[in-house]
């Protein structure tokens, strides 16, 4: 009996030993395959060379590589026809792109005339619009450009002081329209030259977009231009007019007692000039 007892012990050792070399030779058979799988080569698209934001994509500036599929980006492009529509040109960068970087369909616009605005929105942004004069936008901001938006506001200090302050409201802006040429659509630069004043439409989110509206109803808002590329978002302190004119607010201050002092002079002149008339008047 203790010998049949160790027999089936013996099996069932022997059983389970098989059963765990099985389940290791299938683990690392599932590894190998994974593995396998992930250095696949894929084919994509590449910069061949730099290709600045807003700029119409031509096969001269990309070429086709196959790197494994580790590396391989979401929303990859695999062929260079992907580009074309008719044999046309048909999509323009809306960021930069560097030498030997993969081209996503995230970063590329389509070409066409009727997109619209809302077609140009990127994801979990909003499109906001501020009027800018012809000459300050016209030749210099265009859909496409990144851009930083300043905020100049007036406002009294404790002391009663008017104090004149500019403040960085919002960064790293993309452009989607300026007048009627909408990112992605045929720009008619002579369209822009017959008004007075146009219309800048920028991508922002929600929360810049509440600032920028704020900051619309309160002051002046300007555009300050960035270079092609440059995407970077600082922490920048609000810069008052005395930062630049240490007395500006000693002179503010002087202007406003010289101009009350000038207004008591005409007051007490136009009371004598009255006491005058009623004095011949009544006689």
């Amino acid at each position: 009996m203790q010998i049949d007892n160790m027999k089936k012990t013996f099996i069932l050792s022997g059983i389970l030993a098989l059963l765990s070399t099985i389940f290791v030779v299938l683990y690392l058979y599932d590894i190998e395959q994974k593995n396998k799988a992930m250095s696949e080569p894929v084919k994509i698209v590449v910069a061949d060379v730099k290709i600045e934001q807003g700029k119409i994509i031509t096969s001269s500036m990309l070429k086709e590589k196959f790197v494994p599929k580790q590396y391989v980006q979401p929303k990859y492009i695999s062929s260079i026809k992907d580009f074309y529509v008719d044999k046309n040109p048909s999509f323009m960068s809306i960021v930069a792109f560097e030498e030997g970087e993969q081209i996503t369909s995230t970063k590329v616009l389509p070409i066409t005339s009727d997109a619209g605005i809302s077609n140009t929105i990127p994801d979990n942004k909003r499109a906001v619009t501020l009027i800018f004069d012809r000459d300050e936008i016209a030749g210099i901001v265009a859909p496409g450009s990144r851009i930083d938006l300043i905020s100049i506001i007036e406002y009294e200090n404790k002391d009663k002081t008017l104090i004149e302050s500019s403040l960085v409201i919002a960064q790293n802006l993309l452009v989607l329209a300026v007048g009627n040429n909408v990112i992605g659509g045929i720009n008619d630069i002579k369209q822009e030259n017959i008004t007075v004043n146009l219309p800048v439409t920028m991508a922002v989110s929600i929360i810049e977009a509440q600032q920028i509206m704020l900051a619309q109803e309160k002051g002046i808002i300007k555009i300050a231009l960035r270079p092609s590329g440059d995407l970077t978002v600082n922490q920048i302190q609000p810069i008052k007019i005395n930062d630049i004119f240490k007395d500006a607010s000693k002179t503010v201050l002087k202007q406003s007692n010289s101009d009350m002092q000038t207004l008591k002079e005409i007051q007490k002149s136009q009371k004598e000039a009255i006491d005058i008339i009623n004095r011949y008047s009544s006689k």
